[in-house]
């Protein structure tokens, strides 16, 4: 009788274990987005910014005579603050900007062409 409650007790250890799920190894990541082409003011970035800085930093706007937006110099020279403030994949896009036109002249070349 004893070994009867034992081998059942066995099988009933082996058959809770069994349904225990392990936790999977798998991690979610977010693929990183990368840009090589040439990034346009004027088609790129300024939407991105009349998206998120308008009316303040544009045309009449309170804060346009001190940091007006539809000025390429002015993005590259308030480089942490914008990037600060625009989240996601348009930070990306602006991140690629600023580090294109940072070390040399502004070459607002179309997108898909090379410095």
């Amino acid at each position: 009788m004893k070994l009867l409650f034992f081998l059942c007790f066995i099988i009933l250890l082996g058959w809770l274990g069994s349904g225990i799920k392990k936790p999977s190894a798998e991690v979610a990541v977010k693929p990183i987005t990368v840009l090589t082409d040439t990034i346009d003011f004027t088609s790129q970035v300024q939407p991105i910014l009349v998206k998120n800085c308008s009316p303040c930093h544009f045309t009449g706007g309170k804060m346009y005579e001190k940091m007006p937006f539809d000025k390429d110099t002015t993005i590259i020279n308030h480089e942490k603050g914008i990037l600060k403030r625009i989240k996601g994949d348009e930070n990306v896009v602006l991140k690629t900007f600023i580090q294109q036109n940072k070390n040399g002249p502004l070459n607002n070349a179309p997108s898909g062409s090379s410095q």
